[in-house]
């Protein structure tokens, strides 16, 4: 709602706790990774983000990763998050750039 009114920069915490949690910000919602269904997913976290997880990893390894509790499996699902969001902020800015909003 904030976003409507002018603001475009946010102190979260969010992308990370998400992160920490095994959640994924996605254009279509929130991904809950550590889930069998990923086991064999080969695709990356979303096909047209640019972030250095989605271009370096699937799915089925970052399940993999979170299952082994690996502490780089948080790291890699922040960046996507922060991308996610920063992605998400500047299609909203653009919005109201355009009047859309």
């Amino acid at each position: 709602h904030g976003v409507g009114l002018g603001v475009d920069t946010f102190d979260s915490c969010y992308p990370t706790r998400m992160a920490r949690h095994g959640h994924l910000i996605t254009k279509k919602g929130r991904l809950k990774l550590p889930k069998m269904i990923y086991d064999y997913d080969y695709s990356p976290i979303e096909d047209d983000c640019d972030c250095f997880t989605c271009q370096n990893y699937t799915k089925a390894y970052l399940n993999h990763l979170l299952r082994a509790k690996e502490p780089v499996a948080l790291t890699l699902l922040t960046i996507h998050n922060l991308r996610a969001m920063t992605d998400a902020m500047a299609r909203h800015r653009s919005l109201i750039l355009d009047g859309s909003t």
